[in-house]
């Protein structure tokens, strides 16, 4: 379970992780045909055989095996060599734009090549508290593009929107040159959680002034529109600060217990804030953990989604997830480490010219277990294309679920505990792509790598697979708990993962080919780290990189070359990830503070 380094704690381990049963195929002896038949079929079966081969040679491993299972856990191929090629050979290479992306979203899934049963998974739909045979939810989901997510200006979730893929909003100016803090907010602690810890990603939206008339704004704040940021953090609080100066907009709301996760605003424009929490004791005393519902009018709570759930498959509750919401059929998505992912019917009633809102959730959930889940609680957030939301458990379970019939439509085995979010994209062909990264936990002592795979998202089938030389002890693990980064325009041949624990370098940031898997270049962070890289790009369509370190350095990186640009020294350790609104940034440190960055152009 990915905490702050300091003081981890984990639930108790379970038994070890049990083998999955791979087919067999006995071959039976028959009497038949004579030596010249036998022998003219032998040349025709060495004839296909050469082809076979040839043909699996061009493929070179991008498809599944013929039995039909996830080839995710074969044995570990050598590590990746990473590519020398200098900054100047990078350079001269021509950016790629690819194709605009279609839409809206509608590919379903089909000759799935990694079926559920191969892992002995078993699962029920839960509908309004009571078990169901079968599930059909109405109206039915069926989510857009990524960039239809959100009809509020602003970043509203962990990385954005529901295929995860960006923490920015707008542009920055042409020909970066500058990190420069603008201003900073101090913090608290509880116990020995303190300042923003992991995932840690800040909400930046911008309300309308109609809106910020009927919510409870200081004073000096109304008149106006207004560019919030709201930050939930490790002291038990959530913060509402002005983009611009840092001062606080309306005084915090009071949770009590730490939060890791980030938060959702509803990307409708609504008034409401949903937040996930699990540290489940406080000065030696539990505290209730669940996910919560605040009116973002008067910040009173309105629902509390308890994590002691009596379809729990584990006893542990946390929510570290950020929900997302699907506003055409007003649901809440939510996942939690007691294994259940949850389908929140909020039925809001909220109108402006009165200022009033109001939700009645209704509760449906879809609970499973496996023969590969020892721990099968989930701690990255819901990805979900069209009708599909897809996750992996601590144990490395990676599902994709029908959020319309509550079933499994494949499942594969990452191999190890995965607490990076998915991130998808739909590309130009119309084939849908997951990327998803591991740590190196449960087989730490069995295999030396980390792993960024790439899968086709409609079935299940293996890409690409890149694996990492990653070191692991008992108390701090190697690895990915940042979030990859999907490169788009100048960047759109290639993905950024942050990969903890990397020899020599302490942690790395490799840039990837989307299309082969191989390394384009690396740099060394210098320090651990667990923060999300984020893509932002200038207003000419060039693409940078930023990405923060435990030493406290925030780097921004040419994104094509991996050049440094700046760094900026925020002097505490920065797990969380930060959000991005035009040319301002907003990170918060383990140091007990909150930072608002301006990235600055080339007038600098």
């Amino acid at each position: 379970m990915a905490v702050p380094q300091k003081g981890r704690r984990k639930p108790p381990q379970k038994s070890a992780r049990k083998p999955v049963q791979k087919s067999t195929r006995k071959k039976t002896a028959r009497k038949g045909p004579s030596r010249g038949v036998v022998a003219f079929f032998a040349v025709v079966a060495a004839l296909l055989a050469l082809l076979v081969i040839l043909i699996r040679t061009l493929l070179s491993g991008s498809s599944a095996p013929d039995t039909g299972e996830a080839s995710y856990m074969e044995t570990p191929p050598p590590e990746a060599t990473i590519s020398a090629a200098t900054a100047e050979a990078l350079e001269s290479t021509p950016a790629v734009t690819p194709s605009p992306t279609p839409g809206p979203g509608e590919y379903i899934v089909e000759a799935v090549v990694s079926q559920p049963s191969q892992f002995s998974l078993e699962s029920i739909a839960v509908e309004n508290g009571a078990r169901v045979d079968t599930y059909a939810r109405t109206p039915e989901i069926h989510m857009g593009l990524s960039n239809s997510y959100a009809s509020i200006e602003g970043v509203t979730t962990f990385r954005g929107n529901n295929y995860r893929d960006s923490a920015a909003y707008g542009n920055i100016p042409n020909d970066p040159k500058l990190l420069e803090t603008v201003w900073s907010v101090a913090i608290g602690q509880i116990d020995d959680w303190g300042g923003v810890g992991w995932t840690g990603q800040c909400a930046i939206v911008h309300w309308p002034e109609e809106t910020v008339r009927i919510m409870n704004i200081r004073e000096e704040k109304q008149g106006g529109d207004l560019t919030e940021v709201i930050y939930a953090t490790l002291d038990g609080r959530i913060y509402f600060l002005d983009l611009e100066d840092g001062q606080a907009t309306r005084a915090p709301i009071n949770v009590g217990a730490p939060i890791k996760g980030s938060v959702t605003v509803d990307p409708r424009g609504y008034p409401l804030l949903y937040v996930g929490q699990g540290i489940p004791e406080v000065n030696g005393r539990s505290v209730d953990i669940g996910t919560r519902i605040f009116s973002l009018i008067d910040q009173e709570m309105l629902f509390f989604l308890d994590g002691d759930d009596s379809f729990a498959q584990r006893s542990w509750y946390a929510f570290d997830a950020a929900p997302l919401i699907d506003g055409e059929t007003d649901t809440m998505l939510q996942v939690g480490e007691n294994a259940i992912l949850y389908l929140v019917h909020l039925n809001t009633d909220y109108d402006p010219a009165a200022g009033t809102i109001s939700i009645a959730p209704e509760v449906d959930r879809y609970v499973f277990r496996s023969s590969i889940s020892d721990q099968p609680g989930m701690e990255n957030s819901l990805a979900v294309y069209n009708q599909y939301g897809y996750f992996v458990d601590n144990s490395g379970l990676l599902q994709c679920v029908n959020l319309n019939t509550l079933t499994c439509e494949w499942a594969g085995d990452a191999g190890d505990d995965t607490d990076a979010t998915i991130v998808l994209e739909q590309e130009a062909d119309g084939a849908v792509a997951l990327y998803t990264a591991t740590e190196r936990e449960h087989s730490a002592s069995t295999n030396e790598y980390a792993y960024l795979r790439k899968i086709n998202a409609l079935t299940g089938e293996l890409i690409w697979r890149l694996p990492v030389h990653v070191y692991t002890s008992a108390d701090n693990e190697g690895g990915s708990f940042a979030t990859p980064a999907l490169g788009k325009g100048d960047l759109g041949d290639l993905i950024y993962a942050h990969m903890t624990r990397t020899p020599n370098d302490g942690a790395t940031l490799l840039a990837i080919s989307k299309e082969s898997g191989e390394v384009v270049w690396q740099a060394a962070m210098g320090s651990g780290g667990w923060s999300s890289p984020v893509c932002v790009y200038a207003e000419n369509g060039k693409g940078y990189v930023l990405v923060g370190s435990s030493s406290g350095a925030l780097r921004l990186y040419d994104g094509r070359t991996g050049n440094i640009i700046s760094i900026l020294d925020l002097e505490g350790n920065i797990e969380g990830s930060p959000a991005v609104f035009n040319d301002m940034l907003v990170v918060g440190t383990r140091s007990k503070r909150i930072f608002g960055v301006r990235i600055k152009g080339g007038e600098a």
